[in-house]
């Protein structure tokens, strides 16, 4: 019953974002940033989770953009931003494929784009899991590793990443 609460809270925000999204593109008539963690289970405000979004948020000033709205939450749904951003859209998917590409917590970044027509733009290649490197969805699907496998995967990369600078 618990885990049933708590995908419909995942789903329900889920929809929530897209309305904010979708308001976004009608307002400004221009692209959007929407930005996740991927942190599997059910507590989705951990500390690891609290600094991948930091990074991220980061890594989007850096691009060095107009912007004309963004929020910044953080749900028990977990970490979220929405930015209304003076720019192409696929010159922005560019960069954010860039970023989750480069950056060794950029694997644990969804940055979704959106265009004025209230379109996501995906990625090219499919995402590969934290763990074996095959396609990450199939193998969330398949449910080849544990949530405890995935989480310490995670937080050890977080544990690189801060020695590295």
């Amino acid at each position: 019953m618990k885990s049933t609460n708590w995908l419909t809270k995942v789903l329900d925000n889920r929809e929530l974002r897209q309305e904010k999204q979708w308001e976004l593109c009608n307002k400004y008539n221009t692209t959007v940033l929407s930005l996740t963690i991927n942190i599997p289970g059910a507590k989705k405000d951990s500390s690891d989770a609290k600094y991948i979004y930091e990074v991220a948020l980061k890594e989007i000033e850096n691009f060095g953009l107009k912007v004309y709205e963004k929020s910044s939450t953080c749900k028990d749904t977990g970490y979220e931003a929405l930015w209304a951003l003076h720019v192409d859209a696929k010159k922005l998917k560019s960069l954010t494929c860039k970023v989750e590409e480069s950056n060794i917590l950029g694997r644990f970044m969804d940055i979704d784009v959106i265009d004025e027509n209230r379109q996501i733009l995906s990625r090219e290649i499919p995402r590969k899991c934290y763990i074996c490197e095959t396609n990450a969805k199939l193998c969330a699907r398949a449910q080849k590793h544990s949530i405890e496998e995935l989480l310490s995967f995670i937080s050890k990369t977080v544990d690189d990443y801060k020695l590295s600078l």
